[in-house]
């Protein structure tokens, strides 16, 4: 049995749990506190007025005058994570995290026993962690399935999917309330006569093959309980294909010289990502948005992994277009390779490994890049930090990554 766990209105709930003074009032948590910003979450207070997260903070304050706004504070979020995950580790040793607040957990015990379980983890959840922290879970013989039953029923559900069941809690939401459906499916599935889920699950699945590709078979097998990959292969098929990072920047940080030294961080977590993988980049594209804003992409004759080699590549990228206020900046590295140690013909020959100067992928000595890595991964992001990136933390804060498939 699959169960899929999905923390609610998660960074609201940690920041009322934090705060007492928030518990029961609308609040919302912004990565900046001014009228540039946006709602990045919001508690379940929030909700029922109306705000949403990506919603504007004018627009939230006119939905809910009011509304508590926060700044999002990401280290609180990921301790909490490492709590909640280190409670699921106790049930079972295959545990797939999605993202910083959901979770499935493979289970190899019947229905009531998984039920018993699913009670308990929401009860510890709340006793170990914080009585303000809800979850939903879904129960179900398949992944997709058991995400569905955590959706099903918010916020604090806990729902038991079984196949008997189906016809009827498709009946009950429409075709893009359920996962990996959104609005462009769904109008071509219109385009099909296919309305709702019950229609969907009984379409003939060689049509919507036909129609959908592979894609087609995944929602056919998803709605009928019939899991699509299993976790051996998803992990195999879930390398990342690029690496990169985006800012948008506050007006403190929008002159170049502040821009130069967001550029710098962002090429540090990039980099950092990129060694954490065991990985080497062969393309690079820089997006940024100035007087003479724009994007540019290259490929490269030589790997990068070292963070101030990406920054070099970069900024020859951008050339001279950092021009009045710079207000976006991303950064991105593709055409990933394991990474090798081995040299270039046109590296220096007399020496047999990467040293300043002479390994185009690292702008220094890669022992002390591994070494600055082992000392940010054991005491946070900002241990050790490059003199270009100085108080970039000021007005570049810290945020927190919603790719799905996250480490814990």
């Amino acid at each position: 049995m699959w169960l899929h766990i999905d923390m609610n209105s998660y960074f609201a709930s940690v920041e009322q749990q934090a705060n007492p003074f928030l518990r029961g009032r609308p609040v919302g948590i912004c990565a900046y506190l001014n009228d540039y910003g946006c709602i990045i979450a919001s508690s379940i207070e929030a909700k029922k007025r109306g705000v949403t997260t990506g919603m504007r903070v004018p627009e939230a304050r006119r939905m809910c005058p009011e509304i508590l706004l926060v700044q999002n504070d990401p280290r609180k979020y990921r301790s909490t994570t490492k709590r909640i995950f280190g409670i699921l580790a106790e049930y079972t040793d295959s545990i797939e995290p999605y993202s910083i607040d959901e979770a499935f957990l493979a289970v190899n015990s019947d229905q009531k026993t998984v039920n018993s379980i699913a009670q308990e983890i929401k009860q510890r959840i709340r006793k170990e962690v914080g009585n303000w922290l809800r979850c939903s879970i879904g129960i179900a013989p398949t992944r997709w399935l058991a995400k569905f039953g955590s959706d099903f029923e918010k916020p604090d559900g806990l729902t038991i999917v079984t196949m008997d069941q189906l016809g009827a809690m498709y009946a009950r939401i429409g075709l893009t309330d359920a996962w990996g459906i959104g609005d462009r499916i769904a109008l071509r599935l219109n385009r099909l006569g296919i309305t709702n889920l019950n229609e969907l699950r009984a379409y003939p699945v060689a049509n919507l093959m036909e129609a959908l590709g592979s894609y087609g078979y995944q929602l056919w097998a998803n709605l009928n309980g019939i899991e699509f990959v299993n976790s051996e292969q998803e992990t195999r098929n879930s390398a990342p294909k690029s690496i990169g990072h985006s800012y948008c920047l506050p007006a403190e940080a929008q002159a170049p010289s502040a821009a130069q030294r967001v550029l710098m961080k962002l090429c540090e977590k990039t980099g950092r990502r990129l060694r954490a993988d065991g990985r080497q980049a062969w393309a690079l594209a820089v997006a940024w948005a100035s007087a003479r804003g724009g994007s540019r992409h290259r490929r490269l004759h030589h790997p990068l992994w070292d963070s101030a080699a990406i920054f070099k590549e970069s900024r020859d990228l951008i050339g001279d277009s950092f021009v009045g206020r710079v207000t976006f900046l991303a950064v991105t590295v593709s055409d990933l390779r394991f990474h090798t140690e081995q040299l270039s013909l046109l590296d220096s020959l007399a020496t047999s490994r990467p040293v300043p100067g002479n390994s185009p992928g690292y702008g220094i000595d890669d022992r002390l890049t591994k070494a600055l890595d082992a000392i940010n991964d054991r005491y946070g992001d900002s241990g050790v930090i490059r003199g270009s990136m100085w108080r970039t933390s000021a007005f570049a804060h810290d945020r927190i990554g919603f790719r799905k498939t996250v480490k814990i």
